[in-house]
């Protein structure tokens, strides 16, 4: 450690500089890789499989490089957060360490431009394909232009907004390079952000409420698709720790000033897989309740009326009694246990039921 550093950190008590929160920047940058991952997966598959007869578009593409991105923003928090000293108080590491954080600061934020941007592009460019109407499809596009920009220009702040670059990080380089207020650009970033996340998640909602279609329909439509606007929530908490950027003991105040940039673009890739993967998702957990139930139904039916030997779903053409005549075969009861699609027109219907079959024995 530099002699100024030790002279400074000599001026504050041994518990002070013991402190850390490591183990909390570890932990909110890890939840969200599996999360992100996970969910964009499971769309994917929902797109892809045989029975959905879809194909993947834009929106998924878009998704897909905004889960790479995401996940890659919080590798770099891992890698360079915890290493660079994030979670110690700058007293308490040397100044290559606070270099190392400050570089990882940087990466970071070429990810979450990217990743929030792409999110997104993804969520417009749904909106385009599944709402066919012309002016919608305009203001859709206009506001795809306006988000390419708005990305375009962040990566030209951060490429060229110190010369050199890097005074970014560097502190010899820092001293004499000409750099942006790096306060009023996160400020204005995080304002632009959450305006974008505001309208984008609004959108449809218009549009949504001139459907031909019950209230509850609509009401379900609207909420489903501007969910989104939870992430506006961490957004606006972003919003109110950017100050972190300038203080004098960065590696420690801006521990949640970084957990929120990992989760926000977590929380928009939830957002934007859920209008493609809620019914495939609510499908499969009814399945397997309704399997469930009925299996424990069957059971205790099973056991209370039938001898060891019974076999339900008798086939006929195989039974031991197929060499008599049958005279009557009736169902009896029932009730529904599982409802599905086949394609787009047809429905399937899965019902439990009890079978009786009345056989005349020959003499």
């Amino acid at each position: 450690m530099p002699l100024i550093a030790m002279v400074e950190a000599s001026n504050y008590t041994p518990e002070y500089l013991a402190e850390s929160r490591v183990a909390l920047v570890n932990a909110f940058f890890s939840i969200p890789i599996p999360i992100e991952i996970l969910s964009t997966a499971f769309r994917i598959w929902v797109k892809a499989r045989p029975s959905s007869q879809r194909r993947l578009a834009f929106d998924d593409y878009f998704i897909i490089w905004a889960t790479i991105t995401a996940v890659s923003e919080c590798i770099a928090g891992l890698v360079c957060g915890a290493a660079g000293g994030l979670g110690h108080h700058i007293e308490a590491i040397s100044e290559e360490k606070v270099e190392t954080f400050l570089l990882g600061d940087y990466i970071f934020s070429h990810f979450y431009d990217f990743a929030i941007a792409s999110t997104k592009l993804s969520v417009l460019a749904l909106y385009y394909r599944i709402f066919a109407a012309t002016k919608f499809r305009v203001i859709v596009t206009i506001t795809a232009v306006c988000v390419m920009i708005w990305l375009v220009l962040m990566e030209i702040i951060l490429g060229l907004g110190c010369q050199p670059v890097q005074g970014w990080w560097n502190s010899a380089a820092a001293a004499t390079a000409t750099c942006v207020d790096k306060l009023a650009f996160t400020y204005s970033t995080n304002i632009i952000n959450l305006i974008f996340d505001i309208w984008i998640f609004t959108m449809p909602i218009p549009i949504i409420l001139r459907l031909q279609a019950s209230k509850e329909k609509k009401i379900g439509l609207c909420f489903l698709f501007s969910i989104g606007l939870g992430t506006c929530a961490i957004s606006a908490a972003r919003l109110s720790v950017v100050v972190s950027v300038r203080s004098k003991d960065i590696t420690w105040s801006e521990v949640t000033l970084g957990i929120l940039s990992a989760w926000e673009p977590c929380g928009s890739i939830l957002c934007a897989n859920l209008p493609l993967v809620y019914k495939p998702l609510v499908h499969g957990i009814q399945k397997v309740r309704s399997s469930i139930k009925s299996s424990r139904s069957r059971s205790r039916d099973i056991g209370a009326r039938l001898p060891p030997s019974y076999h339900d779903w008798t086939r006929l053409d195989s039974s031991p009694f197929s060499n008599y005549p049958t005279s009557n075969v009736t169902a009896i009861g029932g009730h529904s246990t599982e409802l599905g699609l086949i394609g787009r027109t047809g429905i399937t219907v899965e019902r439990d039921f009890k079978q009786e079959i009345h056989r005349e024995l020959l003499g």
